[in-house]
């Protein structure tokens, strides 16, 4: 008799697996879990602060992910596999005339836990919090790219180029162009 370990203990690439051969709901609800809000934020700067385009985005990527999962080798890590397919979607309906015609949405401020700061703590925040998603917005789309996979995914510059498809060096240029960009708006914002 075997023992089979719990789904939480096993690794990406074994639960996409276990999708492959047909045991669906427990690994995928697995692999959501970790690596749905990770997406999302990713798709969300993409999208420039469009949460509807994010989303509608992220659904596809999932759907794309199990319905083609009995293509699935795992020669790279499945986070690079899947933020791989959410690019390329995003990339398609960046071009698409839906895109072309759509305004982004109002983001809502997200809720946080603002403990025992002090209300004037908490407004410097706000204004710091959207000084630096004013800025990050000001970045072109290859460097916001690499900076919403480096810090919103928490991706290696490796994974990064494995799933933008560029060498190691050139998102590494492009995360110091990103960050000398963002150090220049930030310092004139103050």
């Amino acid at each position: 008799m075997t023992i089979t370990p719990p789904l939480a203990t096993l690794p990406d690439e074994d639960l996409m697996l276990l999708v492959a051969r047909g045991i669906v709901r427990e690994p995928a609800a697995e692999l959501f879990n970790r690596h749905n809000r990770a997406l999302f934020n990713y798709l969300a700067w993409l999208a420039q602060g469009n949460l509807g385009e994010a989303e509608d985005i992220a659904q596809s990527t999932w759907i794309r992910v199990l319905s083609r999962c009995g293509d699935y080798t795992p020669t790279a890590a499945f986070r690079t596999f899947l933020f791989q397919i959410a690019r390329n979607l995003w990339l398609d309906a960046r071009g698409s005339a839906w895109q072309r015609h759509s305004a982004p949405e109002e983001t809502a401020p997200e809720a946080s836990d603002e403990g025992d700061l002090s209300p004037d703590t908490v407004l410097a925040l706000q204004q710091d919090s959207q000084r630096v998603h004013t800025a990050l917005l000001t970045l072109p789309a290859q460097q916001r790219e690499a900076v919403a996979l480096r810090f919103f995914a928490d991706m290696s510059v490796d994974d990064i180029a494995t799933t933008v498809g560029v060498g190691f060096e050139t998102v590494k240029s492009r995360l110091r162009y990103a960050f000398r960009h963002l150090r220049a708006e930030l310092e004139r914002a103050t």
